[in-house]
């Protein structure tokens, strides 16, 4: 039903009709800079298991970095106890026991030329007590830690917690055991280069799969073992295996039912969307249906497996797809009803139940939109009966009211390829009164990712609609998650047809009476950057000018040097092919601004610098540096201050948008 109401509301914000004269300007207030740039005042909230404590992060105006916060969940009247740190940022947050919080902070690290930023752990209490590095120093290393799937505690011990542990470095890898209760941690194994573990069982927080690096026939593969739980060997099972050339989805999720040989499997085998098959480790055989699937959209993952409240396996209960945003479908007695009375009561927003007590009937629910930044609250039920207590939002300091609208739209490339794509107008644009407006082409990152249509974290498509910009963010080929014929056609096509993709967008804006032809500009971030520098050096852009954040640019560097590892390098490497902005730089025609940060390792500062250096007497490009910036959200304030402050000056600028200098707001429906 989400679908058909997205449908609807495309349908009547592009009403056909051929371009208007505007008949009054356009007036909005645009989102201050300080809305986006601030810590959130509440952030990462999570429900201990006992379900009597809640974590989560809060911005305080008198502390640098956001704070660990714990709430008493029987009485949200009680003032959160607090710990805070001066010389870190936490950047999220779980219940490791109890009695115990875990949480991630970022750090700089510099050894000689070598800058960047590693992620490392640190514990705490429920008393906030000063935290502590559990695993070896590693705050004083470039080591970065995540937990391994499945990993997150288990039915057998659930203060048991398995991570991963790798050196950007020496690209070596280090799987570690941490005790919650004890305190310890334990060096289980060193992961060989050419190896990976993937996922651990929730039962007893066993490693179950692990993939080798394998060059075979001229190919490479990713050869996929489970472990034998007779005789402790690790089996290979070729149904698992992964072809690069191929890149048909085959992802382990998890061993989530009551029956221990039943592994569900993410993968698009055999389907153009991907759908949750259960493959089961003894028989070596595929379930003849799939567990989870939904027509036109990729599934995304499992709902349910341990309930460490009810200390038992309680199975699949639902799982998640990638619609125009990840949607929950809960199919258990328990949460299914509770969800689907929370989404009568939040019509039209995205509603998720998170992390949950099942015995107690706690659970934290965040509820956003496009234009409502995340809100978190405490569902329980008192005298029998439902209560949704409110613990905080995101941004309280933003009007949603205020905020433009956004509609998930499709259009035609100019080879017939469908393209679908986000639409956020400004807030109370009108075609048929406003006529015309300035508009920004906004391609995401990746190139093998996909945008959705909850509150963007990185505050961009609001941020230009409420200054009276039209925002579109393609989904061109080559964009993941949204079906195998779109991402496999983009194939070899860097600057080329995946950069038709985003002219035709904005073509067709033109054609549909919103967008002013002589006010297009192009935005991107990471391949969204490489994809402004393109625009700014292909014959006949139609934009105006282009802004490129952290661009990778240089094809040839970027297909022998992609992502952080070999496999990555090898799976999406050889897709990296087309026109090389680096090569091409005299046949720029349009203003480029880039920005980069010099802590970036992703898409490294290299690539900037270097065309920078090559074009600076050829065309017309600014490059600004980002002291300290590195390239994933979440950023840190001066971050985001300083490089929405170039954004905003150069679009309306005189190598933009022009205008004297005003905003776009204040010149939109000038346009016929």
């Amino acid at each position: 039903m989400r679908n058909f109401i997205l449908a609807a509301a495309a349908a009547a914000l592009l009403a056909a009709g051929g371009p208007a004269m505007a008949q009054q300007r356009l007036n909005t207030t645009p989102l201050p800079i300080s809305a986006i740039e601030k810590h959130p005042a509440v952030q990462g909230i999570q429900l201990s298991p006992d379900g009597k404590r809640i974590a989560g992060l809060i911005g305080r105006d008198d502390q640098k970095w956001p704070v660990v916060a714990i709430w008493d969940a029987e009485d949200l009247s009680k003032a959160p106890t607090l710990m805070a740190s001066n010389r870190m940022r936490p950047v999220g947050l779980f219940f490791a026991s109890n009695e115990k919080v875990m949480f991630f902070a970022d750090q700089p690290f510099t050894q000689g030329a070598f800058k960047s930023f590693t992620r490392v752990p640190w514990v705490t209490d429920t008393t906030a007590k000063p935290p502590r590095d559990p695993v070896f120093g590693s705050a004083n290393r470039p080591e970065s830690f995540s937990v391994l799937a499945g990993g997150n505690g288990n039915l057998k011990n659930p203060n048991r917690w398995i991570m991963t542990k790798f050196n950007e470095q020496t690209n070596s890898s280090e799987v570690l055991a941490y005790d919650a209760a004890t305190g310890e941690t334990q060096s289980l194994l060193r992961v060989p280069e050419d190896q990976s573990f993937l996922l651990a069982d929730q039962r007893d927080g066993e490693i179950m799969v692990k993939q080798e690096l394998k060059f075979t026939n001229g190919l490479w593969m990713l050869n996929r073992f489970v472990r034998n739980r007779a005789n402790g060997q690790w089996d290979a099972h070729p149904e698992l295996d992964f072809m690069f050339k191929s890149r048909v989805a085959m992802d382990p999720v998890c061993f989530c039912d009551e029956n221990p040989d039943h592994l569900y499997v993410n993968t698009n085998k055999g389907a153009e969307n991907t759908q949750i098959r259960i493959y089961n480790v003894r028989t070596k055989q595929w379930d003849p249906e799939p567990a989870f699937a939904i027509a036109g959209w990729d599934a995304a993952g499992v709902i349910g497996g341990a309930d460490i409240s009810l200390g038992k396996m309680v199975g699949a209960t639902g799982f998640t797809y990638a619609g125009p945003s990840i949607e929950q479908v809960f199919m258990d007695d328990v949460w299914a009803p509770v969800h689907q009375m929370l989404k009568r009561q939040f019509p039209g927003a995205l509603v998720s139940i998170g992390s949950a007590n099942t015995k107690s009937m706690r659970a934290v629910v965040t509820v956003e939109q496009f234009n409502r930044p995340p809100e978190y609250f405490l569902y329980s039920t008192f005298n029998g009966k439902p209560k949704l207590s409110l613990i905080g939002k995101e941004r309280p300091w933003i009007e949603n009211a205020t905020l433009g609208t956004s509609a998930w739209v499709n259009y035609a490339a100019r080879d017939g390829l469908n393209i679908p794509g986000i639409l956020t107008l400004p807030p109370g644009y009108k075609k048929e009164t406003h006529g015309r407006i300035p508009t920004i082409i906004l391609p995401h990152g990746g190139p093998w990712a996909r945008d959705f249509m909850g509150w963007d974290s990185s505050g961009w498509p609001q941020f230009l609609a409420t200054r009276g910009y039209a925002v579109l963010q393609p989904q061109y080929r080559g964009s993941d998650g949204l079906g195998m014929k779109l991402w496999k056609a983009g194939d070899g096509e860097w600057g080329q047809k995946m950069q038709d993709d985003k002219d035709d967008g904005g073509n067709w804006l033109v054609n549909q009476g919103i967008a002013d032809p002589n006010k297009m500009a192009m935005f991107g971030y990471s391949y969204g950057g490489f994809a402004a520098v393109a625009a700014a050096v292909r014959p006949r852009s139609p934009y105006r000018c282009a802004i490129a954040g952290a661009p990778a640019i240089d094809l040839q560097k970027i297909k022998l040097e992609w992502g952080a590892d070999r496999i990555q390098r090898q799976l999406q490497g050889d897709t990296v092919a087309g026109m090389d902005p680096m090569q091409n730089i005299d046949k720029a025609n349009i203003p480029l601004l880039i920005y980069h940060g010099d802590r970036d390792r992703q898409a490294d500062t290299w690539h900037s610098t270097t065309f920078y250096s090559r074009a600076a007497n050829k065309m017309d490009v600014r490059y600004v540096e980002i002291k300290d910036m590195w390239h994933q959200l979440p950023w840190w304030p001066e971050w985001h201050r300083q490089s929405l402050s170039l954004i905003e000056e150069y679009l309306a600028g005189p190598k933009c948008f022009g205008n004297n200098g005003q905003s776009a707001a204040a010149s939109a429906g000038k346009g016929g």
